[in-house]
């Protein structure tokens, strides 16, 4: 919308930020063009790119209208912090216990603070008018994060948050539009929506660093706000380092429902012919149990084996996703033993409604973890169906199991998303654990909002500690972040 409809008042309102920022600083945690031979390690080898933002002295209009690329410098984080050693041998339910722990800091320095706005969007919510009202899919499982609120600059002038690329939100509502539902709020990651399109951001000069692109606006639908766009491009980089893919499939019976066995086909069989004979695929089959008779051991992409195995996906019986990742990580780690310079994928396809064993995805996280963060393994998720579909499910495993999540609606979409141009670009990483921190500057803001990123968003003390929740970006991927800020004085 930004990209076509709202141009000209970007380019009529947008200014330097210059004087609302004190600091941006991105760190990631590894940058994969360092060494075409292996994959850098993700606990090393720290890139961090900061921007310290002077307000400017000068009195002169900043009228300029194009967006400004900042400049990067590089410098190395300290590892011997005792707060980054111990982030690096979390297991998945210390992650949990911290990011419940970052919401409680958060609303406790949302009790304290004297800063309020009045609460218009949660009643404007809530209205539905008759004519409005559609049904709602049902059996289906989203988590509630609370949309973050305005914070004084007073009380709190930093905002930490990973980096996000996932899109699923906005297909998953265009999907339940499609067929006639009204889209769930719950479901409404708003990041995800934003995420969803191409803004056409410059690429960096560097191919060791971001680009990051910032403008601001008058709040178009709030004149007392003022909007602000911060836009983070990966370069797009040559990578030919062969890849380990493990699919693990979903034969449950609840994927017999509408058309999901054909979509995990038609996006498993993409895969595997995007891939080429320097790579290796394993596939294993779960329903109540792992289908022993349908599991490939590694093998090249265009072994017969496993092009059966998944022609042969068939529903039947229960979900038992715990049995299906165990032996996922198994073979993946066994490729990656033997491949180590490889990047390693584990691709989940599933309608997330696990009903046998672990089915919460901390669980299934803690048993299955992955220990090995010098060359980790990558879970991602593949969403399909409408009804009696588990979101949460299948978005925490994505981000904490140092993955994306993508959902697809159709046959079609599959291929196209997996197709070979796709997959190879969604597949080479540029970096691991990928953060960002704004500090807005306290004379020039006075109070501050992120707009969606609510289950990104954590402590400042965590940003010098890699953490799995934090996102891996793709090469040539970009991610942008909305701020609602009010300033201490009206725009001239």
């Amino acid at each position: 919308m930004f990209e076509h409809e709202n141009r000209s008042r970007w380019k009529r309102h947008m200014r330097r930020l210059t004087p609302l920022l004190a600091a941006l600083a991105l760190l990631i945690g590894a940058a994969a063009c360092a060494d075409d031979e292996a994959p850098p390690p993700s606990d090393g080898g720290q890139a961090i790119v900061a921007v310290a933002q002077q307000q400017e002295q000068s009195t002169a209009s900043p009228a300029r209208a194009e967006p400004v690329e900042q400049s990067e410098q590089p410098a190395q984080q300290d590892a011997a912090e005792q707060e980054a050693q111990q982030a690096q041998s979390w297991s998945a339910p210390q992650q949990a216990v911290a990011q419940a722990q970052y919401q409680e800091e958060a609303e406790e320095s949302a009790d304290s603070s004297s800063y309020s706005r009045p609460q218009r969007s949660s009643q404007q919510r809530q209205q539905r008018s008759s004519e409005q009202a559609r049904p709602t899919p049902s059996q289906t499982t989203f988590r509630d994060y609370e949309q973050l609120e305005f914070v004084s600059t007073v009380e709190d002038d930093t905002a930490t948050f990973g980096l996000d690329v996932d899109r699923t939100s906005y297909r998953l509502a265009l999907n339940w539009a499609h067929q006639g539902y009204t889209i769930e709020p719950d479901s409404v990651r708003a990041e995800e929506w934003v995420n969803a399109f191409d803004y056409g951001y410059e690429l960096p000069s560097s191919e060791r660093f971001f680009a990051i692109t910032s403008d601001w606006m008058i709040h178009p639908f709030d004149n007392d706000l003022s909007l602000v766009r911060l836009a983070f491009q990966a370069p797009e980089l040559p990578d030919d380092t062969p890849l380990n893919v493990t699919l693990v499939l979903d034969a449950s019976g609840s994927m017999d429902q509408g058309d999901r066995v054909e979509i995990a086909r038609a996006a498993a069989d993409s895969i595997r012919r995007g891939l080429s004979d320097r790579d290796r695929i394993a596939l294993v089959q779960f329903s109540d149990s792992v289908i022993w008779e349908q599991v490939v051991d590694p093998t090249r992409p265009n072994a017969a084996a496993a092009r059966r195995s998944i022609n042969q996906l068939r529903p039947r019986g229960s979900t038992n996703v715990q049995a299906g990742l165990d032996l996922g990580v198994e073979l993946a780690d066994e490729m990656r033993r033997e491949r180590p310079n490889a990047y390693n994928y584990i691709i989940l396809m599933s309608d997330g409604v696990a009903n046998v064993d672990a089915t919460d995805p901390f669980a299934i996280l803690n048993r299955v973890g992955d220990r090995d963060d010098r060359n980790p393994l990558r879970l991602i998720t593949v969403g399909v169906g409408i009804e009696n579909y588990n979101d949460y499910l299948l978005e925490q495993l994505a981000q904490y199991g140092n993955g994306w999540y993508r959902y697809l609606s159709t046959p079609d979409e599959a291929r196209s998303t997996f197709s070979r141009e796709n997959w190879l670009a969604l597949s080479r990483p540029f970096a691991d654990a990928t953060r960002a921190q704004v500090v807005w500057n306290p004379d020039a803001v006075g109070a501050w909002r992120m707009i969606g990123y609510e289950n990104r968003a954590a402590s400042d003390a965590s940003f010098d500690q890699d953490r799995r929740e934090f996102a891996e970006i793709p090469v040539g991927a970009a991610t942008t972040v909305f701020f609602e800020i009010e300033l201490t004085e009206r725009p001239r």
